[in-house]
């Protein structure tokens, strides 16, 4: 039996899952109920997604009840979302930490490890660039509140998954600026990352204002594949995290001041609880980065559901979202109480020519009720 603090949402219907295995199932089963989508296409690779994850997927939720996982705000290992675009639902998608008991920072390093290995051979992703880089995250000692996390893109269309991974660049006690320098000069982007570095004119890229929080990694060979660099921003105003995303090639200038806005209310930036990030994507044959994406956080930052979700319909109406679908994705999530909620967590914007927004969400919160 599941615990108040992992609740499912009111997609799951009537069965409480018992595993995050079966969460994992019950989720993108769910999804497809509630927004139209393809089982045929989506709950096979969801299954065979769960069959790889690892041991903890089939125990009881209650035995990881007191691990506080850095993926999602309430702890849980697991974290949720849709991407929503002009053309629709354009992607869900499962952000996990893989586990081994006992649980120690060690342990869960050595545990996404061997799940990258797993799904290279499950599903035959590309390791070329992570195993080139691997040892800049890997220690005996690994510091800070996660080393590997993984996520899971299915396709509503029939497409192969997307599979990401996103390494701590802190892990090793290491500045993660240098890190992540590094990291990319071996994946051959060392051009594109002083472009970086020039648009911040030299400044230290350890500190709070534009702070290295994540690498990521599109687990695939694909000429498209990403290579990504996520930058927090304490205490910058949003004119200055428009600035930050200046640097990428798809950069339209105010769009992110208005996502901002949109989500800030009437409360500055500077003022949240919980800073956003940008996330700067390399791709090969670009001399600066590609593309950035903006993530602006919900909860702590808003009081509850209901007013993310107002907050979060503007910016799914300047991407051209179906309002219905929108409106079913937070109904299958926050239910008919989003006011004593909150599971809505963050909010992505990015590609302005043709808006791609995601809204992400925990199983339940702290004091939420369902």
């Amino acid at each position: 039996m599941t615990t108040m603090r992992f609740r499912p949402w009111p997609l799951a219907g009537d069965h409480v899952p018992a595993t995050y295995g079966d969460l994992i199932n019950t989720y993108f089963e769910g999804a497809c109920r509630h927004l139209g989508l393809s089982t045929a296409h989506l709950l096979p690779q969801a299954k065979a997604l769960t069959s790889v994850i690892g041991d903890w997927a089939a125990a009881p939720i209650s035995d990881l009840e007191n691990y506080s996982s850095w993926v999602a705000n309430n702890g849980a290992p697991l974290e949720f979302s849709v991407a929503h675009s002009a053309s629709g639902v354009v992607g869900v998608r499962v952000l996990l930490e893989a586990l081994r008991e006992p649980v120690t920072p060690l342990s869960c390093q050595q545990e996404g490890h061997a799940f990258t290995l797993r799904l290279a051979e499950e599903f035959g992703v590309y390791l070329g660039r992570y195993l080139d880089i691997a040892d800049l995250f890997r220690c005996e000692e690994p510091r800070g509140p996660f080393s590997l996390m993984h996520a899971a893109a299915l396709s509503p269309n029939g497409e192969p998954p997307l599979f990401k991974m996103y390494l701590n660049p802190g892990a090793t006690g290491a500045s993660p600026a240098a890190v992540a320098a590094e990291a990319l000069r071996r994946l051959g982007f060392a051009e594109q990352w002083a472009a970086v570095v020039d648009h911040f004119r030299g400044g230290d890229l350890d500190a709070p204002e534009q702070e290295v929080a994540l690498v990521g990694l599109d687990l695939t060979e694909s000429q498209d594949a990403r290579v990504k660099v996520y930058l927090r921003h304490t205490g910058v105003d949003a004119e200055g995290i428009d600035r930050a995303a200046a640097v990428a090639a798809d950069h339209q200038e105010g769009v992110f001041t208005k996502v901002i806005a949109a989500i800030g209310g009437d409360v500055p930036v500077t003022s949240w609880e919980k800073a956003p990030m940008t996330c700067l994507a390399f791709r090969s044959q670009h001399t600066v980065p590609s593309s950035a994406t903006l993530y602006c956080p919900l909860d702590p930052n808003i009081v509850n559901d209901e007013v993310s979700a107002e907050r979060v319909s503007l910016l799914m109406a300047m991407a051209g979202a179906d309002p219905a679908l929108y409106r079913a994705t937070v109904a299958a999530i926050s239910g008919s109480n989003p006011r004593g909620l909150r599971r809505l967590s963050w909010v992505a914007y990015k590609n302005p020519a043709a808006p791609v927004c995601t809204l992400y969400a925990g199983l339940n919160s702290p004091g939420g009720e369902a």
